[in-house]
């Protein structure tokens, strides 16, 4: 199994990264939560979600957006972390060509990731999850029909706009009932729901 600490190069410097999990097959990328409120890349909810990848065969590649942890820059609002994932899967692809790749996010991290994916430029993408994207708090925009994707979030989320969420015609929705924003109490069944999207497809 790995367990690389990777420093990347990156739009705003240096970009702090960990890949974890099989040597072999997909890559997923994930993306931590919002900066400014303490995510990185060690958030227990990607821990989570790495290990349910690592148990399919699918290793985790996580990293620090600008200004988080050793990753140089500041925090840009969003725009600039679009440039640090571009950065983050340019090297991915550079440097496995040959593992296909997943893409997900957590809250924050899931808008970025709904961000990229709104580019025509953007492919190469196998499938997608996203945690809890903040719908109705932040911009974020469903992607398109030209990838494959999982939402996971909890009917009790603050931070979701369930109404607008149930309206996405290109993704495959899990809520799971009384979860909040934090999955508190509810690990397990995030567990379960990331098998089951994983499953599917």
């Amino acid at each position: 199994m790995l367990h690389e600490r990777l420093t990347l190069a990156g739009p705003a410097g240096f970009i702090e990264a960990e890949l974890t999990g099989p040597e072999a097959g997909p890559v997923a990328v994930l993306c931590h939560p919002h900066p400014l409120y303490g995510g990185s890349m060690h958030d227990a909810v990607l821990e989570t979600v790495a290990g349910v990848l690592a148990e399919r065969g699918i290793a985790a590649l996580r990293f620090n957006f600008r200004g988080v942890g050793g990753s140089e820059g500041s925090h840009d609002g969003g725009r600039g972390e679009v440039e640090d994932l571009r950065a983050v899967l340019t090297w991915l692809e550079e440097s496995h060509p040959e593992r296909p790749r997943l893409l997900g996010g957590y809250s924050f991290g899931a808008g970025v990731v709904c961000r990229l994916l709104s580019l025509p430029e953007t492919s190469g993408i196998e499938r997608v999850l996203l945690i809890a994207p903040p719908v109705g708090r932040l911009p974020v925009t469903e992607p398109d029909g030209r990838f494959e994707v999982d939402v996971i979030a909890g009917d009790a989320d603050d931070f979701v706009d369930a109404e607008v969420l149930s309206g996405w015609t290109h993704a495959r929705i899990h809520l799971i009932r009384g979860a909040d924003h934090f999955f508190s109490g509810a690990w397990s069944d995030l567990e379960a729901e990331l098998r089951a999207a994983l499953e599917t497809g």
